[in-house]
């Protein structure tokens, strides 16, 4: 009997416990991991979410770039750091992609992370460095089947949206091109910049200062429509090479244990922050189409596009040694 009195105040001790650490979250500054170099577009992203999710926390959101093993590296630290949430992931695509892709992965997505919630989503450009000799997409598949394995096209790493659409592209129009994978989109962008690869899918963020002052070629966009940011961009689509669907994702993610409640306020926080005036403008600026979804509706995304990429990465047949 005392033995069972014992046992029923430990557990009341516990619960009341996990629920004033829930009513106190967070009483101290949040580390926001991204696994990218400063300058890409999931950092840009988080960068410009960075002070309305401190101001809603009343702490400050610490943003910690972690760049290496395309995201892995980054994303392990959050995978294994306590899960209390004030150690939290904001990541690109690459997290749903990197399962299928990678067998040997430090951590187990699905059991070691879960879903804040999804932030945006947004197309990419088949970007192509001044120098290639082609103006327009039909042009630029003539060449690289008349020079096969002449070009190459850089990525932001393994497993990331760069990689997976140069990677589509390159089956979707039957050619052959060499992979140079960088440790972040801007590594990859400044290597294309620099003409040490002649192509590479990057995002509308990045890209249209470039696009404007001459220093690169936009020749495709992934998706079914426009971008009112590059109009005279035509689709992939629209120009017969079907298959290229890589358009990039970015999420907040914490470790698996991490507490509903603490879950739930981390997502009130990032979803009030998306909707804040001056990042939806910020946002169409850059070509981001933001989302903001429960946490519960991101987790299931997270279960079907890891299905569904895995099913796109056998397919294709792309691997990682």
């Amino acid at each position: 009997m005392k033995f069972s009195k014992v046992f029923i105040s430990l557990c009341l001790s516990i619960l009341m416990a996990g629920s004033l650490q829930a009513q106190t979250f967070p009483d101290r500054h949040i580390r926001l991991v991204v696994p990218y170099t400063a300058g890409g577009t999931t950092d840009i992203l988080l960068r410009l979410l960075q002070k309305p999710v401190s101001d809603l926390a009343r702490q400050q959101v610490v943003i910690e770039n972690r760049p290496g093993g395309a995201s892995v590296i980054g994303t392990n630290a959050v995978a294994q750091a306590a899960p209390d949430g004030y150690t939290i992931l904001g990541t690109d695509l690459a997290i749903l992609v990197n399962p299928g892709l990678m067998t040997k992965l430090p951590y187990d997505t699905l059991k070691d992370l879960r879903g804040v919630t999804m932030l945006a989503r947004a197309p990419l450009l088949l970007l192509v460095h001044p120098s290639v000799p082609a103006n327009t997409l039909e042009e630029f598949v003539t060449l690289l089947k008349q020079n096969p394995g002449k070009y190459n096209f850089g990525s932001g790493g393994y497993g990331t949206s760069t990689h997976i659409a140069g990677e589509m592209f390159i089956r979707a129009a039957g050619v052959k091109a060499e992979h140079i994978p960088f440790q972040g989109v801007s590594p990859a962008m400044n290597a294309l910049l620099g003409g040490q690869v002649q192509f590479y899918f990057g995002g509308t963020t990045t890209a249209v200062q470039y696009l404007q002052t001459g220093r690169l070629k936009a020749l495709a966009i992934t998706g079914d429509t426009v971008s009112r940011l590059v109009p005279t961009v035509p689709t992939f689509i629209s120009r017969g090479v079907n298959g290229v669907e890589a358009d990039s994702y970015w999420g907040i993610y914490a470790p698996a244990k991490t507490p509903d409640d603490i879950v739930a306020t981390l997502n009130k926080m990032f979803v009030t922050a998306l909707r804040d005036p001056e990042v939806t403008q910020r946002a169409s600026e850059l070509g981001l189409n933001l989302i903001g979804n429960s946490s519960r509706e991101h987790e299931v995304q997270m279960k079907e596009m890891i299905s569904n990429w895995e099913v796109v990465i056998k397919s294709a047949g792309i691997h990682v040694d």
